[in-house]
């Protein structure tokens, strides 16, 4: 099946209570043991992934048209035709080996500091659900988009982290304005799918913002959200 590539868009990118500022990348990990991480799990699953659609594209460095609107998320097909597993799908598919290596570089980050925060269950499920979110809002662009990509679902853990890291140290919104400045930069880039980052990152606040609020009704304190 050839495909057009001028639509072709890559999702891209990117507990001290009340009182201290610590950064949302400082914390201290649990002693090593030996249990089952989600992150890595799910980091092995698209690396995993990538090399068997490689193989099937005939290509390490990227892969195929017609691979990535199989099994990425081609909104003719979807819409048209009934291909909802792509939404699903296509959070594990990536365009080519840098886009993959970014995105897992994210993961890594951002999912180790969400299993920290908020435990490896509600992660595992906001990272699921921030990414369908932001695939079912990219059925809104053009009917020959292919999208793929793990960045919806990074953006929502992004933005989770940014909440709930707000409630646990009492510190500002405002101190997360170089992520934010970040994320705008990759945004502007061509080709990318700012609705499924969009779509990722207001699922992962609107969780982080409700986790956010039980963490400061536990410890029974209230500061502003600004």
């Amino acid at each position: 099946m050839g495909l057009p590539s001028k639509h072709l868009a890559i999702k891209s990118n990117s507990q001290d209570i009340g009182g201290g500022s610590k950064s949302m990348w400082a914390y201290v990990e649990k002693e090593r043991t030996y249990e089952i991480r989600p992150t890595y799990v799910l980091i092995a699953l698209n690396l995993a992934v990538y090399l068997i659609l490689a193989v099937m594209g005939g290509s390490f460095l990227s892969l195929s048209m017609d691979v990535l609107g199989t099994f990425g998320q081609f909104n003719l097909m979807v819409r048209r035709y009934g291909w909802w597993w792509q939404i699903l799908t296509s959070m594990f598919v990536h365009v080519n080996l840098p886009h993959l290596l970014l995105n897992m570089f994210w993961l890594y980050i951002l999912g180790r500091r969400s299993e920290f925060l908020f435990g490896k269950k509600l992660f595992l499920a906001v990272y699921l659900f921030s990414g369908i979110t932001g695939n079912i809002m990219g059925l809104a662009l053009p009917l020959y988009t292919v999208s793929a990509g793990a960045s919806g679902a990074i953006f929502g853990i992004f933005g989770a982290n940014i909440m709930v890291e707000r409630a646990y140290s009492g510190s500002k919104l405002s101190s997360t304005l170089i992520y934010a400045f970040l994320i705008l930069m990759i945004n502007s880039l061509v080709g990318v799918n700012i609705l499924a980052h969009l779509g990722g990152l207001l699922f992962g606040i609107a969780f982080g913002y409700w986790y956010g609020e039980k963490v400061m009704r536990r410890y029974s304190y209230r500061e502003e959200w600004y």
